[in-house]
């Protein structure tokens, strides 16, 4: 499987989300090298939305395709799952997903840290068989934010920003 060409494909979605002054992110399902469906992210936080890629993406799945077909697919996502996102995603039956931009690199985007957790650990605990790969092109990735919420600035400056609010946080 080319990992690269598919989340190349995830990062045009983001940029797609991004674009539409969502914040940018994308998903897709791949299953024996062709793709079944896509998503990009249309969380709205104002209005209480949750609308992350890979959520919309495990709708768009939800009773459409046999469980034998899930389990074989590989879901692909611009940036490493929030745990909200794993869990829909593991309700699906997806035992593969591959990620762009590592959880430690987008905490470089927020204001705290990334908490290293052995996500694939917790979900086999449940009884959920889940194989996280990744980052896949991360430095790419990375740039994708650049078009955050419908306005192009670069990563430099959005990390500088952040840099600057988590020092006078404290943290």
């Amino acid at each position: 499987m080319d990992n690269g060409k598919y989340m190349k494909h995830c990062y045009e979605l983001a940029i797609q989300a991004g674009k539409k002054g969502f914040d940018t992110f994308g998903a897709l399902l791949v299953h024996d090298g062709k793709i079944l469906e896509e998503a990009e992210n249309t969380a709205d936080w104002e209005k209480g939305l949750f609308g992350h890629a890979e959520f919309n993406l495990v709708h768009k799945c939800a009773n459409r395709y046999p469980d034998s077909v899930l389990r074989e697919s590989i879901l692909y996502t611009s940036c490493a799952p929030c745990e909200r996102c794993l869990c829909a995603i593991a309700s699906l039956g997806v035992e593969n997903v591959v990620f762009g931009v590592s959880y430690e690199a987008f905490s470089q985007l927020t204001p705290h840290d990334a908490i290293p957790v052995d996500r694939e650990g917790l979900l086999g605990k449940l009884g959920i068989r889940m194989k996280l790969t990744g980052p896949v092109l991360e430095d790419e990735g990375m740039h994708v934010f650049e078009w955050w919420g419908g306005e192009y600035r670069p990563l430099e400056e959005l990390i500088a920003e952040m840099t600057a609010i988590r020092a006078k946080a404290g943290n």
